[in-house]
């Protein structure tokens, strides 16, 4: 009868959790919904470059370079080799992976607040609705921020469980997190003293043997994540564990110093340096300034808090410029937050003799936030994907204030009620950022691309009219190589042409796209081009003559005006005129004076151009005639 209750408890855990996460995975698409990634470029296609054209040792292990983060790169070696060239996978497999994410977080949660489960999954969904989200749900390379992001809460919750009387397992566990968590990213190398202050806070001998000074608040608590301890044989369980990974305080000490001198050993093997690189290709040595440290800190606490600052290509909308209903859903859940940290302080304070167990994990929380905003404040400038860390930890900081607010905890709700709309609103303005209008152009070019031509894409020549968007030779070179999986397209690229004039005629084998600047967009304009040249053009031919009547049509390259070089070579008597008509408006008529004449049409840069010309004269004694009427003169269209 026991084994069978055990059995069903046990069943009724794992359907709930499967409920939650299935929750959580389902909001995790409904918030991302839109969310592209189609065509990689800047540094998810680089990434992408090194995984086609390197091995999987040079891959993982690249020394020599300006940064080793082997941990990130095998898992995206093992992402890619997953996906293969399915790159709108990549958001699916993100949306995913935040979702895992914010269910861990949900069972931290559960341990913080003592097991309050609406708590718990409320400030889950919070999470996963953030607009720092950004980075990783759209980039290839979000993968390297959702994973640093799991290994730091997860040295939290396991510094956590050892300053709360658990056993050593949990402290070597966060020492293995975190030299995980340096080597997907380097910033995460700063929450080298949140170890030693939790084994400072942590018990004598480290290993959690025997009941501590905390036993009864304990039990109030889970231990962990889905380890109940709602009955006594649990404890006793958990106790035996913990005799067996018995160890000495000054052996954790060594530890924690042996793994940080490993990881500083490996860097300096593999990039000769210990001084992490910053963004843009700066160096945090070279660019660290105390006062912008300080300021980026305040900056990030701002964000966390739902208050946007800086410019609007890194912060979405400042708060100040945010409409004034969102500005109040703001400034109301800042209330809240002030209300719920007036109730823990009550709460704290009425829980008598236990003001000290409270002092050091509040302690151990806020220290952690403050490493990891530190680690994002020393270099040039602040991205959210940084500050996301610190939303998700102070997110984890307000399930366990809920542990002793009591019915108070009800503003955890009133928080997120508030907090959730301010945060679509300024999701559905992503666009805003300095990476989105860039992805939607990739995003555009693999649509016009791949998705239209699929596999007959590598049989064409692809031609892009203009280059105001200025895609780098390497975009150009191997952008297209991404979907390639079998080597067809032979060494070409996308190339850049001023106009479809550049070529005598349009074939099959030829893709012409031109830039929608308005839509960050490409647009396929083969087909038009040569609907245009065989069914609307007549009276012209390749080498420039043009008959008594003509009809040209054409894209304009990239200058402001049309310049039409005409040369009639017959006697020039004053009387030789040709009208004038672009896109159906009559202009100036061009009157010969000379036999080289020159004639400016005002124009858009990569305007389609309907050119007709009416003569009144044409070549008297021509050899030839190609049409039903006689050659008239040679016209050059925006010739030097």
């Amino acid at each position: 009868m026991e084994l069978q209750e055990k059995l069903g408890e046990g069943l009724r855990r794992k359907t709930e959790s499967l409920l939650i996460f299935a929750i959580l995975l389902g909001f995790g698409f409904f918030v991302n919904r839109g969310v592209e990634l189609k065509g990689l470029y800047m540094d998810d296609l680089y990434l992408w470059s090194c995984y086609g054209e390197q091995s999987f040792t040079e891959y993982v292990f690249p020394v020599g370079g300006s940064r080793f983060r082997f941990v990130f790169y095998l898992a995206s070696w093992l992402e890619l080799l997953f996906l293969g060239n399915h790159v709108e996978w990549m958001v699916p497999f993100n949306i995913i992976l935040n979702s895992l994410i914010a269910f861990s977080i949900y069972r931290m949660c559960l341990s913080f607040s003592g097991q309050r489960k609406a708590v718990s999954l409320v400030l889950s969904l919070v999470f996963l609705s953030s607009r720092m989200a950004y980075y990783q749900i759209g980039q290839f390379y979000g993968l390297m921020e959702s994973l640093g992001l799991w290994a730091a809460i997860g040295i939290l919750y396991l510094l956590f469980l050892y300053v709360n009387g658990k056993d050593g397992a949990a402290y070597l566990g966060a020492c293995l997190l975190y030299f995980l968590a340096s080597f997907i990213h380097e910033r995460y190398m700063v929450l080298f003293p949140a170890l030693l202050l939790a084994l400072a806070f942590g018990t004598a001998e480290g290993a959690g043997n025997g009941r501590n000074e905390e036993e009864e608040w304990e039990s109030r608590m889970a231990a962990r994540p889905g380890k109940g301890r709602s009955r006594g044989r649990g404890n006793g369980r958990q106790n035996q564990v913990s005799e067996t990974v018995s160890v000495p305080k000054w052996s954790l000490l060594l530890v924690t110093l042996g793994v940080f001198a490993l990881i500083q050993g490996i860097r300096f093997v593999t990039i000769g340096t210990l001084s992490p690189a910053g963004t843009g290709g700066t160096d945090v040595a070279d660019t660290f300034r105390l006062t912008d440290a300080i300021s980026h800190a305040w900056e990030q606490v701002a964000f966390v808090f739902g208050r946007n600052s800086g410019p609007d290509y890194l912060c979405i909308l400042p708060f100040a410029d945010s409409p004034d209903g969102i500005r109040m859903l703001i400034l109301l859940s800042n209330v809240v937050l002030a209300a719920a940290v007036a109730a823990f302080a009550v709460g704290w304070a009425r829980d008598r003799g236990r003001f000290f167990f409270h002092l050091k994990n509040v302690v151990l929380f806020l220290v952690f936030i403050a490493l990891c905003i530190g680690s994002s404040s020393v270099t040039i400038r602040v991205e959210m994907r940084w500050v996301y860390v610190v939303f998700a930890l102070a997110l984890l900081f307000l399930s366990y204030m809920t542990s002793v607010m009591g019915k108070a905890g009800v503003l955890v709700f009133l928080y997120a009620a508030l907090a959730v709309p301010a945060e679509m609103f300024y999701r559905d303005n992503w666009k805003n950022l300095y990476l989105w209008p860039e992805q939607m152009k990739y995003n555009s070019l693999a649509e016009q691309t791949i998705e239209r031509y699929r596999d007959q894409i590598f049989e064409k020549d692809v031609y892009i009219i203009g280059n105001t968007y200025e895609m780098s030779d390497f975009t150009a070179e191997t952008f297209l190589k991404v979907y390639d999986r079998e080597n067809r397209l032979d060494g070409k690229r996308i190339q850049f042409i001023d106009s479809d004039f550049d070529f005598k005629e349009i074939t099959d084998d030829m893709v012409i796209l031109r830039e929608d600047p308005e839509n960050f967009a490409y647009q396929d304009v083969t087909d038009f081009v040569k609907k245009q040249r065989m069914n609307l053009a007549y009276g012209s031919y390749e080498d420039g003559w043009v008959d008594e009547h003509a009809k040209i049509v054409f894209m304009n390259d990239d200058r402001d005006t049309v310049t039409l070089n005409c040369y009639y070579p017959g006697t020039i008597t004053g009387e030789q005129v040709c009208r004038v008509t672009v896109n159906g408006e009559r202009m100036l008529d061009l009157v010969f004076t000379d036999q080289n004449m020159t004639y400016e049409i005002p124009a858009a840069p990569y305007q389609m151009i309907s050119l007709e010309l009416s003569c009144n004269f044409y070549v008297a004694n021509a050899e030839e005639t190609r049409g039903e009427e006689n050659l008239a003169m040679i016209v050059r269209i925006n010739a030097d």
